[in-house]
């Protein structure tokens, strides 16, 4: 089984729409566990409202090509425009990336990341949960 870090982000009806894809999630995978969170302004001229950003770490037989496409599935079910290269400038009901992939939850955990808001939303992780702090390390 293959271990995912996964990002997600909505500006458009967050506290609905991280939930119904939370559950969409928990349809295809094994969730281990979920960041609290975190409130992040919006970058950028495109962008109209401030988001909401969360981390999963989940669980599945699937290789990261076949998650991605049900990721991109869930995506579009929610409410947002299918994939084209426009779309990373827009609004969105959810977004799901693949942050990580490891054969280990402690690896896939500790995968690095770039973006200020998902380090935030680890950053809340450890803090929510202490006894796993050694392993939420920002890698």
């Amino acid at each position: 089984m293959n271990h995912y870090l996964l990002g997600l982000g909505s500006n458009i009806n967050p506290e609905e729409n991280l939930p119904r894809a939370r559950a969409a999630l928990a349809g295809i995978t094994d969730v281990i566990t979920i960041s609290p969170v975190v409130d992040t302004p919006a970058v950028g001229d495109s962008f109209n409202y401030p988001f909401q950003n969360q981390l999963m770490l989940v669980c599945s037989p699937l290789e990261s090509t076949e998650l991605k496409q049900q990721l991109l599935d869930i995506e579009e079910k929610l409410g947002r425009e299918p994939k084209c290269e426009a779309r990373k400038f827009k609004d969105r009901t959810i977004d799901i990336d693949i942050l990580g992939e490891a054969q280990s939850r402690e690896d896939c955990i500790q995968f690095p990341l770039d973006e200020s808001y998902y380090l935030s939303a680890r950053e809340q992780w450890q803090l929510s949960n202490p006894a796993a702090s050694s392993s939420l390390t920002s890698g």
